[in-house]
């Protein structure tokens, strides 16, 4: 075997991943400078470098007062993905500041019997959007997908190569955690959904990249989505239906506030089944859940 297919097959899903939002963040400071010019692409930098400082002092507050076991890498991931979904244009330092020190409340307060409730990235985005709601002086945490969706002219059709590399993560990071049937169930009810109802502002094919990308870095969050293939499809079903059905209600964020909601619901229902097969007996041990 050579070097580089065994540096490759070392790697674990999460250096995967990792990989896969470095390579989107880069797309998203090209298609800054792109769009809004050098000075905007520089500030968007900064802006990056700011957040991931910010990131790393809290990381480090919370692990060595809280828990030592923690992972500095999972910090990156979930630093990476606020980054690429929420808009460079409109800061708030305030706002910016609650979403990250709620992105560690919930990766390292928000558990209960040592279980994750919720995915901390939409835990943020999502309680931070609920805050708003009742002090508008904090303003909705803007979701913006078009930083990735940026487009290259092939064969005459300007194609966004964000897909490359989402449709790569789909096929192998997604692969190694066993979401696959998650993924996508929810990606095909979604395009599904919306060339029905029309949900996609006449660009199809941006809505089938923030679609792909929810797929295949969100809703895949393995310490809260579901493990066996058959929860997985109604799950990403589920999903699909409500967060094309939310924003009829004129509900800010519906994509996250969804999964916020899918979060809660899968606990308190995998909670539920395992406290029913305990109180049948038997007699196999129970299997600690993962700790993120």
């Amino acid at each position: 075997m050579n070097k580089p297919s065994e540096i490759f097959k070392n790697l674990s899903a999460y250096d995967h991943f990792l990989v896969y939002l470095f390579i989107l963040s880069l797309l998203k400071i090209t298609n800054v400078i792109i769009v809004d010019g050098q000075a905007a692409g520089f500030h968007f930098i900064k802006l990056g470098l700011v957040l991931f400082v910010v990131s790393s002092l809290l990381f480090l507050a919370f692990k060595f007062g809280l828990d030592r076991r923690k992972k500095y890498q999972h910090a990156v991931i979930s630093t990476f993905i606020i980054l690429l979904i929420l808009s460079h244009a409109d800061l708030n330092p305030v706002r910016g500041v609650l979403l990250m020190l709620l992105l560690y409340i919930s990766k390292f307060l928000i558990k209960c019997k040592k279980q994750n409730i919720f995915n901390p990235v939409v835990f943020a985005i999502g309680f931070t959007t609920i805050f708003a709601l009742f002090i508008p002086a904090l303003g909705i945490p803007p979701l913006d997908w078009s930083g990735i969706d940026i487009r290259f002219s092939i064969l005459g059709t300007a194609f966004p190569l964000s897909l490359i590399f989402i449709t790569l993560s789909l096929i192998f990071n997604v692969g190694r955690i066993r979401k696959h049937p998650l993924a996508i169930s929810f990606i095909a009810s979604s395009l599904l959904l919306g060339l029905i109802i029309n949900s996609y502002d006449g660009n199809y094919l941006s809505f089938i990249v923030s679609t792909a990308f929810i797929g295949s870095a969100i809703i895949v969050e393995p310490k809260t989505s579901p493990a066996k293939t058959k929860e997985q499809i109604i799950y990403g079903i589920s999903m699909a239906l409500l967060i094309m059905g939310l924003p009829l209600l004129n509900v800010p964020n519906a994509p996250i506030i969804v999964l916020l909601l899918g979060n809660a619901f899968y606990f308190l229902y995998k909670n539920i089944k395992q406290g029913k097969s305990n109180l049948v007996g038997n007699g196999k041990k129970d299997t600690p859940y993962p700790q993120s």
